[in-house]
């Protein structure tokens, strides 16, 4: 279930990142941002924390102010590089990853770190804005989402 907290943050749930690299995506992010299983998603760094990343809707990018950036970075956008490679472009990192039919995606351990995380940490799923939800390991929502209980947890 999710949770409006203070602040008016939405908070979608708690998933940890697997040995095997492996992450499951919330299912309630997915059906907002009209994602699908089975598909392809970009994953990209935020500006503002150095431990986590952004799931976008490729659809939505074209008509948005990171149209230019994106541009910048076709092999992402394509799906034209390996999965999970991560290009850096204006102090953001890019890739995108397959979204199996059980909602996870898998990277290198090299890109988990590229992205400040690692296998065994637990990430905080949260809407980000109209493009896309932020899954983050640190930064000011962290211990505002840890008081509330019966939030999801995927493992």
């Amino acid at each position: 279930m999710a949770v409006t907290a203070k602040a008016g943050k939405y908070f979608y749930a708690w998933s940890k990142i697997l040995p095997d690299g492996s992450f499951c995506l919330s299912d309630q992010a997915l059906k907002e941002y009209f994602i699908s299983p089975e598909s392809n998603v970009i994953l990209m760094s935020g500006r503002n924390t150095l431990k986590g990343f952004s799931v976008l809707c490729k659809e939505l990018i074209s008509n948005s102010p990171l149209a230019s950036i994106f541009n910048n970075v076709p092999e992402v956008q394509n799906f034209s590089i390996p999965a999970g490679e991560a290009i850096a472009f204006k102090q953001r990192l890019f890739c995108w990853a397959y979204l199996d039919k059980d909602r996870y995606i898998q990277l290198p351990e090299e890109t988990w770190q590229q992205f400040g995380v690692c296998p065994g940490d637990q990430l905080l799923s949260m809407r980000a804005n109209h493009l896309g939800f932020d899954n983050l390991s640190e930064g000011p929502y962290i211990e505002l989402a840890k008081q509330i209980r019966d939030m999801i947890v995927y493992e």
